[in-house]
This record gives C-alpha cells, structure tokens and sequence, in this order.
C-alpha cells in the first residue's frame, strides 16, 4: 500500500479554505491519486464515482485555484508540481528514492522543471546563493506584474492573489512556482488568471445556465 506525506497546514491556506466541501475533496482525490513523480492520469469517470459527482468532471470544470496548480502533459494526463516539491524537497541525483522520481519525470518531457529542482551535494554552496538572490528576483517579478497591470488596467481584487500564488517559495526556499513553469509569460498568465477569477464568479452566481455557455481554461 502506497504511503505519502500530506501538508497539515493545508487547512490554513487561503486558496484551499475557499474551496466548496466537493472542490476540497477534489483536490485530495487528486493529490493522493497521482503516482509517486505527480503524475496524474485522470480517469474522470472514476472521480465522479468516488466524490459523488453527479454532473460529472473534467478538467475544465475544475475550480481554478486547482487548474493552475496542474500543468497538462498530454491527452487528461497532468503534473503536479507541488506533490513533488512537498513529498521530496530538493531531488538528488544521489538519492535512490529520487532516481525513479527523477527517471519518471524524464520520461514525460518534464527536464526543464527538474532543471530548476534537481541538486546534488555539490551545489549546496550555488543553492545558497539563489537563497540570497531570490528576493531580488521577487522584487523584479513584482515590478514587472505590476507594468502589466497598470497598462492592462486591472482591479487589484483580481490580481492581488496573483504574485502571492506565482512567488510561493519550494521546500528549499530556492526557486520559486513561476520558475519551475516551462514556460512563463507575465502578461498572459495574468490575463488567464483575471479572466478565471471573472468567469468562476459569474459562474457561480448564473447557475447552470452560464455554465453552459463558458467552459474556464487553464494558466
């Protein structure tokens, strides 16, 4: 039987509180289903059998604060970044228990985000100083968000969360989540990120209705 570390403080993450009892339980359905490198194969069907879904799934109809912490790999098949970052830390290439991790992630197209995570004891001394850079590099994230908004025009309420989510530190405090994206342009993920906030709002309060008529799309 498979075991994993689950985050305690999971309850006390703003994104997670605001989460719908059946959103909440999505998540952990996800996060306990993935395989051992975060890899997730949804079967669809067999989440809404198990949650009780009686409308069904997909991933479009997943909440947003779930979408984009999925990165999609190919045909309902996804990566969750963060499974990793919490259940191992920083991999080694030194370290058996990695070796799979690192192999599986390989094998899915994932070397760029490994390039960002992977070390090995010789790059403790480069590792400490991302530690002391990082800020600096937050700061130029901020200001570069900031550029976009002011152009865009965006209301604060709808980007307020933005940086907070995108500057969230890994477990060895040397990179942070929009650095461990493949790809990562400031202007379209905002735009992605105002235009779900925007549409899960609408959403919730037109019912069915709206549904139908808007599908959310991921960062």
């Amino acid at each position: 039987m498979a075991k994993r570390f689950i985050d305690t403080k999971l309850w006390d993450k703003s994104w997670y509180r605001k989460l719908s009892p059946v959103q909440k339980l999505t998540w952990v359905y996800i996060i306990t289903k993935c395989d051992h490198a975060g890899i997730f194969d949804a079967d669809w069907d067999a989440m809404s059998f198990f949650i009780g879904l009686k409308n069904g799934s997909s991933f479009e109809k997943l909440h947003p604060a779930i979408k984009t912490k999925m990165t999609p790999i190919k045909d309902d098949q996804y990566f969750i970044p963060s499974f990793v970052e919490y259940q191992y830390g920083t991999l080694r290439s030194n370290s058996k228990p990695h070796l799979s991790v690192i192999k599986r992630l390989k094998e899915k197209g994932l070397s760029n985000y490994l390039d960002g995570v992977l070390g090995t004891p010789k790059d403790k001394d480069k590792e400490k100083g991302k530690v002391k850079d990082i800020e600096k590099r937050k700061s130029v994230f901020i200001e570069k968000t900031n550029e976009v908004i002011k152009e865009k025009k965006y209301k604060n309420e709808e980007t307020e969360n933005f940086v907070g989510f995108w500057t969230e530190k890994n477990n060895s405090g040397t990179k942070m989540r929009y650095e461990l994206q493949k790809t990562f342009e400031i202007a379209r993920r905002l735009s992605t990120w105002v235009r779900n906030n925007r549409e899960w709002k609408i959403d919730k309060k037109g019912g069915s209705n709206e549904r139908q008529k808007m599908q959310l799309t991921a960062s």
